[in-house]
């Protein structure tokens, strides 16, 4: 709108000069060659403000209509060359809304200091009129202690990750979206989002 309102102001302002021209009869009558050249460089400049209206509207344009979309997020959680454990949170969303899960629990290990697990996820998809889906997703990750993360003999706390971002998704076709490494022991934890239009 503001761009709109700029723009309406830039043709005021080129047709001022001629109108106050007229009212103070200050304008002298002019040659075939100068209206032209006054015309061509009235094109012009209408041709270079709708090329920034233009440019102005360009971008993703997203749908009106309520889409509930289908949000699955795995995390493949994996420490050297034991097999990956596997997590996935499923939610569902209208486009343009949020959808917000959380999932926490208290361990208390025989021996050690207690804590806390967690598991939170925000997703927010944006449907496109061309079918694209644009997420922006956060999460938050802490997971449980394994047997085999320690560090100079003690049993160390498997890093944490929190995370957020935006990608662009094909309805229905799975995306890896990160990969994060554990500072402290060759863990590492990979991320696959997917997001399906449902019907």
């Amino acid at each position: 709108m503001k761009n709109v309102i700029l723009i309406v102001a830039c043709l005021v302002a080129l047709c001022t000069p001629n109108l106050v021209a007229a009212q103070t009869g200050n304008d002298k009558p002019k040659t075939a060659e100068q209206v032209q050249k006054e015309l061509a460089e009235k094109v012009a400049q209408t041709q270079a403000i709708k090329q920034k209206i233009d440019e102005a509207r360009t971008g993703p344009r997203f749908v009106m209509t309520l889409t509930n979309v289908q949000i699955e997020l795995t995390l493949s959680d994996q420490l050297g060359n034991a097999a990956a454990e596997k997590k996935t949170v499923s939610m569902i969303a209208s486009s343009g809304s949020w959808g917000k899960i959380r999932s926490a629990g208290n361990v208390r290990p025989e021996g050690d200091q207690p804590y806390v697990v967690v598991l939170n996820v925000d997703a927010r998809p944006l449907v496109t009129v061309e079918g694209q889906i644009q997420l922006e997703l956060s999460f938050e990750y802490a997971p449980l202690k394994s047997g085999g993360e320690q560090k100079e003999g003690a049993r160390q706390r498997p890093a944490g990750i929190n995370q957020s971002q935006t990608v662009v998704l094909q309805s229905g076709k799975p995306l890896t979206v990160s990969q994060a490494a554990d500072p402290i022991s060759d863990r590492k934890v990979v991320v696959e989002v997917k997001a399906t239009l449902l019907k």
